[in-house]
């Protein structure tokens, strides 16, 4: 073919025809993505399943150790009953261990409580899943109208995924004879939105301190949470102001 001179010439670049490559790439990508949030998943499972055989492992050395204890107590109680002199120092002993025992006793129960939250995050009942507000605690603070509050949230078994959202936080109560709702932004210096923003895989503390404001007599607390995305979920629970 002639080439006018001057002119412009396209070049022509044949290249093999491969229908299935993109479709193979894409398969590959897929695949990838899979075994990255598999890997995940199971490693998040395996460092709880680890807490809770922790936990569970103290909480046995702790029920040993009560029980140690209570025999120490039986015996000691026989001899003070025996001994007409010396009393006073068995008494002593005894009441010692009476503490000791009761202390022992609050950290069973909070291990056997931490050990249950565990489980209900990874063994849940049929009807429990998903987003849920697992506890609300209120406690009095020494300053008068000061308490702590604590919201613990959790995502239960539909936990291979983060999950985020806001957490409407309200108190009901009585303030010169009418019903009013106050939200915690409020009553919590530290907290400016109307919703706490919320973000996590299986559990999240909202927790700091509130002042309630005078006249105000507290009756209720009310949490709502509202997630996004394509589950978007929307809990409410609602619970009597601690006495």
């Amino acid at each position: 073919m002639a080439v006018v001179k001057g002119s412009q010439q396209e070049r022509l670049v044949i290249r093999q025809y491969q229908p299935w490559e993109r479709f193979r790439r894409a398969v590959y990508f897929l695949l990838l993505l899979a075994l990255v949030g598999a890997g995940g998943y199971y490693g998040g499972l395996y460092d709880s399943m680890s807490r809770i055989q922790q936990l569970t492992q103290e909480r046995d050395s702790l029920r040993s150790e009560l029980q140690t204890a209570e025999r120490s107590i039986a015996s000691f109680t026989q001899r003070v009953n025996v001994l007409e002199k010396g009393g006073e120092v068995d008494r002593k002993a005894t009441e010692g261990i009476r503490q000791t025992v009761k202390e022992l006793k609050a950290q069973i129960s909070t291990l056997e409580e931490e050990v249950a939250f565990y489980k209900g995050i990874m063994a849940p009942s049929s009807n429990d899943r998903g987003l849920r507000v697992s506890k609300i605690d209120i406690a009095a603070l020494e300053n008068a109208g000061s308490f702590r509050y604590s919201i613990m949230l959790t995502q239960v078994a539909d936990n291979s995924s983060y999950i985020s959202g806001l957490a409407a936080v309200n108190f009901v109560g009585l303030r010169n004879g009418e019903r009013v709702i106050l939200p915690l932004r409020d009553l919590d210096s530290s907290v400016t939105d109307l919703g706490v923003k919320f973000r996590f895989r299986y559990f999240q503390e909202i927790s700091g301190e509130l002042q309630l404001p005078e006249q105000f007599v507290p009756e209720q607390v009310q949490v709502v949470l509202q997630s996004t995305g394509g589950k978007a979920q929307r809990v409410e629970q609602t619970i009597d102001w601690p006495q």
